[in-house]
């Protein structure tokens, strides 16, 4: 068994000097940036070799490839000195500019010329970052997998090589739409993505010598044989229309208290009466009336369902495709997948569906990409929406990128903000287009995003960004089936055991939420500090208090994942959010930054998190909370 590694060279989103931004185009000058190896594509470069370790040929190859500039180079001797044998760097001007889609086709050609004239097999395995920290998309290895038209295994935690009649059998161990899976390919090639799972591997002097000294073959358009309308800017379906720093979106002006005494009597205050927001509503003040649209077609939201129930995440997006579509003067049609999930049809009409699209069949009783993709696929070819909507949740970043890169649609992930607007730039000029926004960068950006020479927008947005409407029963939709004839053939990998996850704690339901961040610096401070804080303020608040984290809080061990909040955690809107010894990173502000009331606590005067604050406290939590605990405990409960 062989093996390809896709390796990128990425900025230190730490260290991006203002310089950098050519905001005009809404891109990064490159060099001007310190570069790395993506910290998650160094996780699948350690899975890779443990994997040829453990298949025990050694004849087998480890091969890293990369798509970039000439520096990129550097990438490639980081990986030969960690394992890989040989390398392939793919540059040429052409290929810049390029989207995930165009992204995905040059890699995806590159893979076909490795198997080809390097492994004259078929049988191996590519292996990839879930995501990489520039883009956070993790679009582009199932784009690949599209491209190649072969499965792929998402969110690999480990893996084990067993013996099965003599021969090798790989046993993947990943994060499922349901819980803890194992699951098995059955056909090879196969591409597999991971995420931070296993202690990585480090560099060699000994290898790090043998890798310069070695030839890394670059390859360009042309000796890949590429189509020049797949390539770079012009085989792109997305274009980033603006790029903006954070602050920039937001109205807030924070107060700064003086005393311990006058932060409590203002979190009192602020509880009961929270202020009102002038910002921009969510919804758009967009209508369409007088105007020829640039997109024609239906406002469509992929359907998520477990054990005879929708998921929230879908009914949030229905919300919200009511909205987009009434500022359109369309219809809002769900998609709905499975094996016997006729039944939830009513409740998708009653959020505000006008049209179910309804595909059933026994092969799509559990979710995997290539059935599900294929009944996807066959609905939109058949409705032609202009929008389609998608929960970014495991599923929906597996089943995404395929259905997107299938139907010749562009696709922007991870949006916390979705806006129907005409837009006029340059030469950009299309009526009612559906302006995306996401964080990017590490968080350090936000950019607005539009598709481009494609007939269909697809965005995915994470759960808890948007609020679901009430329902009414009492509304009447259409139920349009379309039958699906699954080839057993695309059923490529086995189940081999499912294991629930543990009911997940539901931060949602908190009405407050203390927060600790890494300036807490263990877990026994977390436990004194953000623990004691909410327990004090149980006893004279009404509401349900909890605690959450960082995600660097969590990545430190100061509490468990369950509690993390913000882009690759849970997506919160309590009455009152309190952050402690957080600085204001986007990935976190995300998740929280619709909360009625934030109230910041940090040492440092200029942390980002109090441009976003209705009270900020400027000083070391260790001598503030124990005051502020105080104060609470001398209340009488309510």
């Amino acid at each position: 068994m062989h093996f390809i590694v896709l390796v990128k060279q990425v900025p230190d989103v730490a260290k991006i000097p203002e310089s950098a931004w050519d905001r005009q185009k809404g891109t990064l000058k490159r060099a001007l940036l310190d570069n790395v190896l993506n910290p998650l594509d160094l996780h699948a470069l350690t899975l890779a070799w443990q994997m040829k370790e453990a298949f025990g040929d050694p004849q087998a190859r480890l091969i890293a490839l990369s798509m970039g500039p000439p520096q990129a180079r550097e990438v490639l001797l980081d990986a030969m000195s960690r394992g890989a044998d040989e390398a392939v760097l793919l540059t040429d001007v052409a290929f810049s500019g390029a989207d995930t889609i165009a992204t995905a086709y040059t890699l995806a050609q590159a893979i076909r010329k490795i198997e080809r004239e390097v492994l004259g097999s078929r049988d191996y395995i590519v292996l990839s970052g879930m995501q990489s920290v520039d883009g956070d998309t993790a679009q582009v290895p199932g784009q690949i997998a599209e491209e190649l038209e072969i499965e792929n295994i998402s969110y690999a935690q480990s893996f084990e090589v067993a013996d099965e009649a003599g021969a090798p059998r790989l046993l993947v161990k990943r994060i499922g739409p349901g819980g803890v899976e194992t699951v098995s390919p059955l056909v090879y090639p196969v591409l597999i993505t991971a995420t931070a799972c296993t202690e990585p591997l480090y560099r060699s002097l000994h290898r790090a010598r043998d890798a310069s000294s070695r030839k890394i073959l670059e390859w360009n358009a042309k000796a890949l044989g590429t189509d020049p309308a797949r390539i770079g800017a012009k085989g792109s379906r997305t274009q980033v229309f603006r790029i903006f720093s954070p602050s920039e979106d937001q109205d807030k002006r924070c107060a700064f208290p003086h005393s311990a005494a006058e932060l409590l009597a203002q979190i009192e205050a602020l509880y009961e009466n929270p202020p009102l927001r002038s910002a921009v509503a969510e919804g758009p003040a967009y209508t369409v009336d007088g105007k020829t649209p640039t997109y024609q077609g239906e406002v469509w939201v992929y359907v998520e369902q477990a054990q005879g129930q929708v998921e929230s995440v879908s009914l949030e997006l229905i919300g919200k495709a009511r909205e987009l579509a009434d500022s359109l003067h369309q219809k809002v049609g769900a998609v709905l997948v499975g094996h016997d999930v006729a039944d939830l049809a009513p409740t998708l009409i009653a959020h505000g569906a006008d049209k179910v699209y309804l595909s059933e069949h026994p092969a799509l009783a559990r979710f995997l990409p290539m059935p599900y993709k294929k009944a996807v696929c066959a609905l939109v070819q058949q409705g032609k929406p202009q929008i389609v909507l998608f929960g970014a949740t495991p599923l929906g970043r597996e089943l995404a990128p395929r259905v997107a890169y299938r139907s010749d649609a562009g696709l922007t992930a991870d949006c916390t903000k979705l806006d129907i607007d005409d837009i006029k730039k340059a030469n950009i000029n299309v009526v009612a287009a559906l302006k995306q926004t996401r964080p990017a960068l590490g968080g350090n950006i936000m950019a607005t995003i539009m598709t481009r020479d494609s007939q269909i927008q697809m965005a995915t947005v994470r759960p808890g960004v948007m609020k679901a409407g009430p329902a009414d029963d009492a509304r009447r939709g259409e139920v349009i089936r379309l039958p699906i004839d699954i080839d057993p053939a695309c059923i490529r990998t086995q189940l081999v055991s499912s294991e629930p996850l543990p009911e997940k704690q539901k931060l949602t339901d908190a009405q407050i939420l203390i927060s600790g961040g890494r300036a807490l610096g263990s877990k026994s401070n977390y436990d004194r500090y953000i623990r004691g804080l909410a327990e004090a303020l149980q006893r004279v608040l009404p509401g349900r208090v909890d605690v959450g984290a960082s995600r660097a809080a969590v990545e430190e061990g100061l509490i468990g994942h369950e509690h993390q909040v913000g882009q690759t955690g849970q997506t919160v809107q309590p009455r009152m959010y309190i952050a402690v010894g957080i600085s204001g990173a986007v990935q976190h502000l995300s998740g929280m930054q619709n909360s009625e009331v934030i109230i910041a606590i940090n040492k440092d005067a200029r942390a980002k998190i109090f441009d976003h604050a209705d009270l900020g406290m400027v000083g070391d939590y260790e001598t503030l909370l124990p005051e502020l605990i105080t104060l609470i405990e001398a209340r009488k409960p309510q």
